[in-house]
């Protein structure tokens, strides 16, 4: 997770300069400056001109990492519940396939499109969303993309037609990008090594996963009421749920804040009020292209951190919205149908809510390495934990496939099911961490590229999951899956030992180099040119 930090103590002989909040801009903005510029040439004109630069103040109320406990227990909470209610949506069309297939006359796999094209519209959203969230605030991207997405919803109940359904999902899809992202709220209200913050971000990470009881709640909703209306009651509730989160969640972005701040300044007649966001933070269109689709999409095929666990995490995955189509399938011989057969699921959210406290054990690894080697902040410890997953993953594939079957008792592969969401929660952090403590500042293109690639890979095998199965046979299916697990469960070892070396022969690794000594040319320039028009000002008291 990327590194922030709280602002400078007061000090009796110079005035409280929050330096690290600009570190935090620039780190946010992921490399949108200049590399050949000078930031002091860059800035200068306007500290001259200008007079008033607007900045936090010491425990300002209005600094997200200054709110209170319950208000970020709040915010987070009702991120966490938009983004479960959007997770199970992504699923439960999987339970009415069958019942769309039969009333619109599709074949198999097109009746799963609405899943895999929901999916689709989760990778290629983030590519213009991200960028208007970060530049425009949170809040307003969220809730405009949540209000999209319950709206959407009408056609899908109401749709005459398949096509309708397919075009009404791919734009739910996109507009439920931003929540999916929504875990940048985590670390405007909390610091990187907040120990509560790293707790909030399994918590949200959990909230992703209740995934697996979307077919659940689809298909007691189809067998009670139908089809349209498992789509019709998903809109109503989250409209129902959109209402407290624009009543109580608040604008989280530090720099947005800011430059709101200073933008009633000048309001109010202070003419030379600015924010660094304002001159630093509105990023052009070929900013957003360079960021968000040239360099993903290039560090997706050249990095090997980027595609290697691209690959791993699209996998784990992958897998999920496999058995979304596939558990069914192999439950169906013991004598379970719809609506019984989803409860199977719930052996899955076991594992996910057992991998949890496990979080416990890699601090207590990752502070054991520290000692160890005498260094912090070293991105290799990140993957201490994913070494368990890298072994618990294929055996639980390999248990699934050959235990999944009469006459073994159906709760042996249930157990399995368990072991492979415990890894899967792990894999899923693991990665996401080591990707970002590795690149820095270019975080944000490594972390979309391996989120394109995941969500399309998920939803390619959501399209091919039951012929997968039929065709190969439940148990081969299943084996082959443990063996790509087994062979893709080495790159946690082999990039704890050689992570270091790639970095530095990374194509990208100079200019991440120019860009971290840029931001410390600036930061030592805001902060010089802070405290000149402070002594100024305490020079010349206003009368």
């Amino acid at each position: 997770m990327t590194r922030f930090s709280t602002l400078v103590p007061s000090s009796c002989r110079k005035p409280s300069f929050p330096f690290k909040y600009f570190t935090l801009a620039a780190a946010r903005r992921r490399n949108t400056m200049n590399t050949e510029a000078s930031p002091s040439a860059e800035l200068h004109d306007e500290v001259e001109i200008n007079s008033e630069l607007i900045h936090w103040d010491y425990n300002d109320p209005e600094n997200p990492f200054n709110y209170p406990t319950w208000k970020k227990t709040m915010i987070c909470a009702l991120v966490c519940v938009h983004t479960t209610w959007l997770t199970m949506c992504s699923s439960a069309a999987a339970a009415i396939s069958p019942d769309m297939r039969n009333e619109f006359g599709v074949s198999s796999i097109v009746s799963r499109l609405p899943v895999a094209v929901f999916l689709f519209g989760l990778a290629v959203g983030p590519v213009v969303l991200t960028p208007l969230a970060e530049d425009f605030g949170r809040k307003k991207v969220l809730t405009s993309c949540l209000a999209i997405l319950y709206i959407f919803h009408i056609p899908c109940a109401l749709a005459s037609n398949f096509h309708t359904i397919v075009i009404s999902r791919l734009i739910c899809g996109i507009a439920g990008s931003p929540v999916i992202n929504s875990v940048g709220n985590i670390p405007d209200l909390w610091k990187g090594d907040d120990v509560t913050g790293l707790w909030a971000m399994n918590g949200w990470a959990y909230a992703a996963e209740f995934i697996v009881l979307g077919p659940l709640v689809g298909s007691y909703i189809n067998n009670a009421m139908s089809w349209r209306w498992m789509y019709g009651i998903w809109g109503i509730v989250g409209a129902g749920l959109l209402i407290p989160f624009v009543m109580l969640v608040p604008e989280t972005r530090g720099g947005v804040i800011l430059a709101a701040r200073a933008k009633r300044a000048r309001e109010a007649g202070r003419t030379g009020a600015w924010a660094i966001h304002e001159k630093l933070g509105r990023r052009s269109a070929k900013q957003i292209m360079k960021e968000t689709v040239l360099r993903p999409a290039t560090m997706l095929f050249t990095e090997p951190i980027v595609y290697c666990f691209a690959l791993y995490d699209g996998l784990n995955y992958g897998i999920i919205y496999l058995a979304v189509e596939a558990i069914p399938l192999v439950y169906a011989q013991y004598g379970l149908t719809d609506p019984k057969v989803e409860l199977t699921f719930f052996a899955l959210q076991i594992g996910f809510t057992l991998a949890i406290p496990l979080f416990y054990f890699q601090r207590k690894a990752t502070a054991w390495r520290e000692r160890k080697e005498g260094r912090q902040n070293v991105p290799e410890h990140k993957l201490l934990w994913a070494f368990f997953a890298a072994f618990l993953f294929p055996i639980s594939m390999f248990w699934f496939a050959w235990s999944g079957r009469p006459p073994i008792n159906m709760y042996v592969s249930l157990g399995a099911l368990v072991g492979f969401a415990i890894s899967g929660h792990i894999i899923f952090l693991a990665v996401s961490d080591f990707t970002v403590e590795s690149y820095g500042l270019m975080a944000s293109s490594a972390v979309t590229g391996q989120s394109f690639a995941r969500e399309n890979m998920c939803g390619i095998l959501c399209l091919v999951s039951v012929q997968f199965y039929e065709n190969v046979g439940y148990e081969w299916a299943g084996t082959i899956l443990a063996i790509l697990a087994t062979i893709m469960g080495l790159f946690p070892f082999i990039f704890y030992r050689f992570g270091p070396q790639i970095r530095k022969r990374s194509r990208y690794a100079q200019e991440l180099a120019q860009l971290e000594e840029e931001e410390r040319r600036r930061l030592k320039f805001i902060e010089t040119q802070f405290y000149i028009k402070e002594a100024e000002r305490g020079a010349h008291p206003a009368s």
